[in-house]
């Protein structure tokens, strides 16, 4: 009798083990939402002329839900809005006030190098729209731009992400960022030509997968 129930017993567990693996192995959580924030800065922007326009350091906040399109996890898919912005220090050698701002839609791939460890590094690129602001550019106090121009932009990125559990995930990275060429309105009417932007962002996120 009690070799039979050790035996159902035994059965018992190796079951129940075999269907906690199978249900593991079906919710691998594929998909994902991540938030993230961190430093940027900004290139100077060709203004024409010779003239280009500088820019303190600013921030950067990202939003993006994605999916793994394979189970073991390891390229993934997302749509990401992002946001950049900055203070105008100066206008070539004169001081200038204003904002510089960059607002985008992107879609991203990534790779990312799993291994035995809980850091998984990874790589990946973007591509999108952006909305790219000269919010109240001023120099010596003569207002010069406050305008906005869409373009296309891309983005690469490069960091390691440390997992906690299959559930989340915080990373660390360096993203460029960068806008086609942009035309704006001055305050006086006048046409400006401008370069298109591009911004070093250090990136600091969180992932919850589910």
């Amino acid at each position: 009798m009690i070799v039979r129930l050790l035996r159902i017993l035994t059965a018992g567990v190796i079951f129940l083990s075999a269907a906690g693996a199978q249900a593991q192995v079906q919710d691998p959580k594929l998909w994902y939402v991540s938030l993230g924030t961190g430093g940027a800065w900004y290139e100077d922007v060709n203004l024409g002329g010779g003239v280009s326009a500088s820019t303190d350091t600013g921030f950067t906040l990202t939003g993006a839900f994605g999916r793994y399109v394979d189970d073991i996890r390891v390229i993934r898919l997302e749509g990401q809005v992002l946001y950049n912005r900055a203070s105008i220090s100066s206008l070539g050698a004169t001081k200038a006030t204003g904002t510089l701002s960059n607002t985008g839609l992107m879609v991203n791939a990534y790779y990312d190098f799993r291994n035995s460890s809980n850091w998984t590094p990874y790589m990946g690129g973007g591509i999108g729209y952006s909305r790219v602001d000269f919010d109240k550019l001023a120099s010596a106090g003569v207002p010069l731009i406050n305008d906005h121009d869409d373009a296309f932009s891309y983005q690469l990125m490069l960091g390691v992400a440390y997992e906690f559990s299959p559930a989340w995930a915080i990373n660390v990275g360096y993203r460029f960022y960068a806008t086609d060429n942009l035309n704006y309105t001055g305050t006086a009417g006048v046409p400006v030509s401008s370069g298109g932007t591009k911004v070093h962002n250090a990136d600091l996120g969180v992932r919850f997968n589910f």
